[in-house]
């Protein structure tokens, strides 16, 4: 989702009544009412966020143009005689699809903007509004619904005895662009004009009722807004987390890698404020006392089982220790399967059982067998197999070796790639890990350079948070396939990856879905 924010006001009523500072650095509750609105649509998947400032306002614009953020941020410096022609000015930097709107002054209740946005990115609608029938504006505009909630009209007064009045956010799609352009042409002014203009262009348009939406355009609003924050967003208070490292043996080939993503991690939830006490996974096992919140990149068993029997008497954990073990390879070739997750054609076999006549039946010219009872330590943990007789001989080595369960998946021709995300946030990154020289036993070389066969991105993403949900896993990473007709399959989930191409960018999305998930 793309965002704006329109801060290009002069605050000239708050001035005026004694606030210093410009209206989008007035703090709510010690937090920047523009710093605010970052962090909240950081958290509700910003690809990009964009704002515009007018040309008086060099503090703000200093003050955006020293933030490091993990997406693209404009900053637009010109004044400008209305919101509309504000919103016109960021027109271009909003892309072709769905985006969200609002001016800097908006103080609402941050779950409720989550399932908003949730909603607009799931709907068809042209548009989806926000309203509330708490009214304390000057100049409230009222929104005329139908009992579907369509928005059949934006009023000035209240002669139709409407419920609803509009919140100042707005989301919308590339269909209102033209509409926005034509409006300033004609030389229309104001925002409500324009939104007049989406319902006579027969935009379809939604109204989604917020309880309360604040606009600080006076210095009592400022403690309204606290106030009504305060009672609907936890205070933030710096909590005791514990973090339990992952045992180098559980790294092949990626010690550092695996290290340096959990640090930085760390080192942003401390910056946040918060406590952390690392652990090895030994020391976990031996620790007495009930931690409350989790954060971890652990494998031991014996530390996993530990974990989810504190998770169950109310510890929050990151990744849960139930997802960590969904991870396992036959636990999640059985989920993935069972939850329609595009997957190798697999079977689950013991290694003691002689399945030649099931490989050649199923058809696997050629296979994989993958150890089932833990992720790969070793690189005879994967086998790449080519024929049935082969499957054969590497299940007597598997058994030799003690390991009981084995899970065969077919071989699936076509480009590799390897996906990093963090559920919940805007953030995925995906690449040819051959391409670049990225191996963890080298593998990567039996499908070789990628073709660049085309497929839709949004689609694998999509693939890969329905893999993290049926999993439980919030940090995650893996590897599909992608055949020549452009369908895409999981060939491998991991909870927890190294990050190690986008290190950098992951690190602030972790940190803060860490804290997010602890704080609720």
């Amino acid at each position: 989702m793309n965002y704006g924010i329109i801060a290009a006001g002069e605050g000239s009523r708050l001035a005026g009544e004694g606030v210093a500072v410009p209206k989008p650095l007035v703090r709510i509750n010690g937090e920047a009412l523009i710093d605010r609105l970052i962090r909240i649509f950081l958290t509700d998947n910003a690809e990009s966020i964009s704002v515009i400032v007018n040309r008086e306002m060099n503090e703000v614009y200093e003050h955006l143009h020293d933030l490091q953020l993990p997406v693209p941020l404009h900053i637009i410096h010109k004044s400008t005689p209305s919101s509309m022609h504000s919103f016109y000015e960021l027109s271009s930097t909003l892309g072709g699809g769905k985006f969200c709107l609002t001016t800097v002054d908006t103080v609402f209740d941050e779950k409720e903007f989550a399932a908003f946005i949730r909603d607009f990115e799931a709907c068809g609608d042209d548009g989806l509004m926000a309203v509330t029938d708490f009214i304390d504006d000057e100049k409230p505009l009222y929104v005329e619904t139908a009992t579907d909630m369509t928005i059949r009209g934006f009023h000035d007064d209240n002669s139709l005895a409407n419920r609803y009045v509009s919140g100042g956010i707005y989301c919308l799609t590339a269909k209102s662009l033209p509409i926005l352009r034509a409006a300033v042409d004609s030389g229309m002014s104001r925002m409500r004009n324009f939104q007049r203009q989406l319902v006579a262009k027969g935009l379809q348009l939604r109204a989604w009722p917020f309880s309360k939406i604040i606009d600080v355009d006076h210095s009592d609003d400022i403690a309204k807004a606290e106030s009504f924050t305060q009672k609907v967003t936890p205070i933030k208070q710096s909590m005791n987390i514990i973090a339990i490292q992952r045992a180098s043996v559980f790294s092949p080939n990626h010690i550092g890698n695996d290290a340096a993503i959990f640090s930085g991690a760390i080192n942003y939830v401390r910056e946040k404020g918060h406590k952390v006490r690392i652990f090895t996974e030994q020391e976990f096992l031996n620790e007495s006392e009930n931690p409350r919140y989790v954060m971890t990149m652990m494998r031991n068993r014996g530390a996993i089982l530990r974990l989810q029997r504190w998770e169950r008497e109310g510890c929050i954990a990151v990744n849960s220790a139930l997802g960590i073990e969904n991870c396992e390879r036959v636990r999640q070739t059985e989920l993935f399967l069972a939850n329609g997750i595009p997957y190798p054609d697999s079977i689950i076999v013991d290694s003691h059982d002689d399945v030649t006549d099931e490989i050649v039946r199923r058809g696997f010219k050629s296979c994989w067998l993958k150890r089932g009872d833990f992720h790969a330590l070793h690189r005879e943990d994967v086998t790449f197999v080519r024929h049935a007789e082969e499957v054969r001989e590497t299940l007597s080595e598997y058994a030799l070796r003690g390991i009981g369960k084995v899970v065969i998946n077919k071989h699936l021709s076509g480009d590799l790639i390897k996906f990093y995300g963090v559920a919940g946030t805007s953030f995925f990154f995906w690449f040819y890990p051959f391409d670049d020289g990225h191996s963890k036993f080298g593998y990567e070389k039996i499908n070789g350079k990628s073709c660049g066969i085309p497929f839709e991105e949004d689609r694998l993403r999509d693939l890969c948070d329905r893999a993290a949900k049926v999993l439980n896993v919030t940090v995650y990473g893996g590897d599909c396939i992608v055949s020549d007709d452009g369908e895409i399959r999981i060939i491998d989930f991991n909870d927890w990856p190294s990050f190690a191409p986008c290190r950098r960018e992951a690190i602030p999305l972790i940190g803060e879905t860490i804290i997010k998930t602890f704080t609720q």
